[in-house]
């Protein structure tokens, strides 16, 4: 559990279908005082709030996001809020604030030295009917055909931009359709 003592992680969007879970094993590896959840707004799931220290991150609000992380001296990121595809369909101008700015405030902190590592997942949403189903390549056809789609793809290339100019240690993965047994569906295609 203590392979890592300096690390701080901020999980972002942690009472999501990912956050649940990823909040608990993240305190499992690092300790409960290690990994601080947060969301917009106190969750249902009483574990995030009550197993360690949890905070009430508007991720669009970029002063109340520095302040989170110089509060909790944080050094990785987990941004994992977002408006998933069905949500995000029936208002895309705030499914693009959200997914887009969202992403792009916790880039500036990276890119301003006061994180060290941002994890942000990606999603096969990327792709569309133009892209290879099978052994479908890392680089190949990208024309998503959803907002979230979208904005993950422009996501992505933004993550790139920073890694590339201002070296921010950006990590981030293409999720399939996910769903998580601890929370409700969340506004994704699958629920």
């Amino acid at each position: 559990m203590d392979n890592q003592p300096h690390e701080k992680i901020l999980v972002i969007g942690a009472a999501g279908q990912i956050g649940l879970e990823l909040v608990a094993a993240l305190r499992d590896v690092y300790g409960n005082a290690n990994v601080v959840a947060s969301d917009i707004r106190i969750p249902n799931d009483s574990s995030l709030a009550n197993d360690g220290p949890f905070a009430i991150v508007n991720i669009l609000n970029e002063t109340q996001l520095r302040e989170t992380i110089e509060a909790y001296e944080i050094t990785t990121v987990y941004m994992l809020a977002a408006m998933l595809s069905a949500k995000a369909e029936q208002n895309i101008s705030a499914a693009w604030e959200l997914n887009m700015n969202g992403l792009f405030n916790v880039l500036q902190c990276a890119k301003e030295g006061l994180i060290n590592k941002l994890f942000w997942p990606s999603s096969i949403a990327v792709f569309g009917p133009n892209t290879p189903a099978d052994s479908t390549p890392q680089e190949t056809v990208c024309e998503p055909s959803t907002v979230y789609g979208i904005s993950k793809l422009a996501g992505e290339q933004w993550c790139n931009y920073f890694f590339h100019n201002y070296g921010v240690d950006v990590r981030s993965i293409r999720y399939p359709g996910l769903i998580g047994y601890k929370s409700e569906p969340g506004g994704g295609t699958t629920d």
